[in-house]
């Protein structure tokens, strides 16, 4: 019988294969989850540009996400609405743990609120231009960790 010793160089291009596959199908995974941006035209002018921003998996069973809402009023930038929430589910339930608000605007003012319960993160955010204008978010979470979002 035959042995063929692997010298180190051989040894640490299979291990260095073996870490970059598994990455990209970890990348792969995580890019699959991505949800596409919505647009929702309030049919008085005012649009919303909405987009998945972040999805943190803290581990198997909890995740964070951020949805980033850009308002508009026809080709004015209104200015920008975040909504924040962190979710743990198991193969019986799902909860919303915690929720979270920002908004930034160039030139208006805002104000804003977030909230939770059960397994859902709302918040809202009133951006003062031309009298106002409130835009709300909604994200579920059920529980096998799948999140259905609306406006």
């Amino acid at each position: 019988m035959i042995t063929k010793k692997w010298s180190y160089e051989k040894k640490f291009s299979i291990i260095f294969l073996a870490v970059v596959m598994s990455f990209s199908f970890i990348v792969n995974a995580f890019a699959a989850s991505t949800i596409a941006p919505v647009t929702i035209d309030y049919g008085d002018r005012y649009t919303l540009k909405v987009s998945t921003v972040d999805i943190s998996t803290f581990t198997v069973r909890e995740k964070t996400i951020t949805r980033q809402a850009d308002a508009y009023h026809g080709s004015t930038y209104i200015g920008t609405f975040y909504l924040t929430g962190t979710f743990q589910y198991d193969a019986r339930k799902a909860v919303a743990t915690s929720d979270s608000w920002r908004a930034s605007s160039p030139s208006y003012s805002y104000s804003g609120k977030s909230s939770h319960s059960g397994a859902s993160v709302s918040g809202s955010c009133t951006f003062n231009y031309l009298g106002g204008k409130t835009y709300k978010l909604t994200m579920t979470c059920d529980k096998n960790g799948n999140m259905t979002y609306t406006q």
